[in-house]
Formats: C-alpha cells, sequence, structure tokens
C-alpha cells in the first residue's frame, strides 16, 4: 500500500521537528526529538502513555512552546505562526471537547466559517457518511464513539494539507475504525501528510508508511514497517528427525520453546548461515516467520536502539 502511494507523490518536507525538547519543570516531557515527514506519507507515533507523542503533538499545533529546538509545519514556524499552522492543519485532540448543546452538522459549519471558508458542507458529509456519523444529533446526546466520529468530520471537512491526529481510533467501533484507515490511506494518495499516534499497532502495521517510536520522551527508532521488521530478529520453527540443528555460529539466537522434535528460536543473523546450518541436519520441515510490529515495537522497548 504505501509504496504504491509514495511512487505517485513528489516528496515536500511538510512536517519538521529539529531538536525538539519540552520540559515541564523537572518533568521531562520530550527530549532533543528530530523526525521529519514528506507529502503522501502517513506517520505512526507509537508509545505507551507518558511516553511523549501528545506533547510532541501539542507543540507542533502551538499549544505548547518548546523549551528549545523548533519545529514546522508546511513551512510555517510552530511558535511564530501559530494562528496559520492551526487555521491549515486538521488537528484531532486525543480527547476532543466539542459543544454538547449543537449538532455535529452546525460544529462543522462553525468550523468552516472560523477558518474564513465557504460554508459548503459537501465534503463533511461525504465524510460523515462513510464514518456513519450522527451530524444531526446534539452532541451531549451521543456515545463517545459517536462524537469521536463527528470530531473525525469537522478534523477532515477543510480539506487539510497536513493532518495531525491523537489516537484517531480511540473509542471507534471495528468498522469505523477499518474505514478511518482507508480514508487515511486515500488523502495520503492525494498528496497530504499524515500524523498519528497510537497504542494500537496493527493500526500502523496496515496503513503507515514510518513509524516513529517514543521511549520516556526520546525518539528511539525512525523507520519504514518493513526495515524495522528486517532490523529485527525472525522466528524459526524447525522440525527434526533425530537431533535438534547445531545453532553454533549462526548469530545471536534465543530458544522460545522446544518439544520432541520440534523447536522454536529467534534469530539475528544472516539467514544463508542458518540454512547451511540447518541443511546439515535431518530436517522435516522449517518456517521462517517476520515478527509483527507489535513484537518489535516490544522488543525495542526492552532493549533501546541498537
Amino acid at each position: 500500500m504505501a509504496t504504491e502511494r509514495n511512487a505517485v507523490v513528489t516528496p515536500t518536507r511538510t512536517i519538521q521537528l529539529e531538536h525538539l525538547t519540552k520540559s515541564y519543570g523537572s518533568h521531562r516531557g520530550i527530549v532533543d526529538v528530530t523526525l521529519e515527514a514528506l507529502a503522501g506519507q502517513i506517520i505512526g507515533f507509537l508509545g505507551p502513555n507518558g511516553a511523549g507523542k501528545t506533547t510532541a503533538i501539542r507543540v507542533l499545533m502551538g499549544f505548547l512552546y518548546p523549551t528549545s529546538g523548533r519545529a514546522s509545519v508546511l513551512g510555517q514556524d510552530v511558535v511564530r505562526d501559530s494562528v496559520s499552522v492551526r487555521k491549515s492543519v486538521g488537528y484531532l485532540p486525543g480527547d476532543a471537547a466539542l459543544y454538547g448543546n449543537r449538532t455535529g452538522r452546525e460544529l462543522m459549519h462553525l468550523s468552516l466559517r472560523a477558518r474564513g471558508l465557504p460554508d459548503d458542507k459537501t465534503r463533511g458529509l461525504e465524510i460523515a457518511e462513510r464514518l456513519q456519523a450522527p451530524m444531526d444529533r446534539l452532541i451531549k446526546k451521543c456515545s463517545r464513539g459517536m462524537r469521536q466520529k463527528v470530531a473525525l468530520v469537522i478534523t477532515l471537512a477543510h480539506d487539510p494539507q497536513v493532518l495531525i491526529l491523537d489516537e484517531p481510533t480511540s473509542g471507534l467501533d471495528p468498522l469505523a475504525q477499518r474505514e478511518l484507515l482507508r480514508l487515511l490511506d486515500e488523502e495520503a494518495k492525494a498528496g497530504k501528510t499524515v500524523l498519528f499516534s497510537s497504542h494500537v499497532l496493527s493500526e500502523a502495521e496496515q496503513v503507515c508508511d514510518r513509524v516513529a517510536i517514543l521511549r520516556e520522551g526520546r525518539l528511539i527508532v525512525e523507520d519504514s514497517v518493513e526495515n524495522l521488521r528486517g532490523r529485527k530478529y525472525k522466528e524459526v520453527t524447525v522440525t527434526y528427525t533425530n537431533e535438534p540443528p547445531n545453532l553454533e555460529g549462526v548469530g545471536e539466537v534465543e530458544i522460545v520453546w522446544q518439544h520432541q522434535n520440534r523447536i522454536t528460536f529467534r534469530v539475528r543473523g544472516d539467514v544463508t548461515v542458518l540454512m547451511r546450518r540447518l541443511s546439515e541436519s535431518a530436517i522435516e520441515d522449517v518456517i521462517i516467520s517476520e515478527p509483527s510490529l507489535e513484537e518489535v515495537f516490544l522488543d525495542f522497548y526492552r532493549e533501546g536502539p541498537r
């Protein structure tokens, strides 16, 4: 998906963070984060609660001033041009607060008028239909998932070139989650930039071109999903007839499970060396699988960057 998307888009830098640090007195927010995003890309911001994802996003939107470093969106400095940034970006906060005594349709129109745009409801209502958002119901009568759908419609209705979304699938039902991911992929194919934070690693695995993993406020790795998998271990299951294979010299090996004539292990190293070793044994079957993004993520959190 990502390869096809990038093949038709001319790369243009739309988001840039340079050595960005935000401290809360003696408390850590983010530390020396450097990251960029291009037009046509979807970037996944990954990390548990407290990793610094929301802090970085709020600095990008001009809601927090950086302690040091700088950031820009669409060439606009997030401190000096913060109002212009907020006007041009489609931003979804982690817990969107909407006026309870208004309908989603009214709030969408208000958002468009606040940006000085025509009160054209066509695009917003198309998105609402896809997400099944209740645009004519009072917000105070909506469930959390319904409010999230309405907030997403408002975020996307003005057709922004950059989308910055904090946990966008939070509260959504599985069908709406899937439709939102399709929608974000379409936005990127149209040349837009999407930066979204998430705890749901399978989402990033499906749709992201690149992922950035934060730990304790620091960016510990930023790369494509494919490269991250390639940099980590492979999981191998071998069924043998007599003795287990000799794994000496094939790289870093961690035995996961062994029973009777089957062994499963994780290995980092040259696969050709591994296959040569296996060919020296009486092997009935070999299964080599790539780690999931979740396994890669947990591995980085245990070890940090290599």
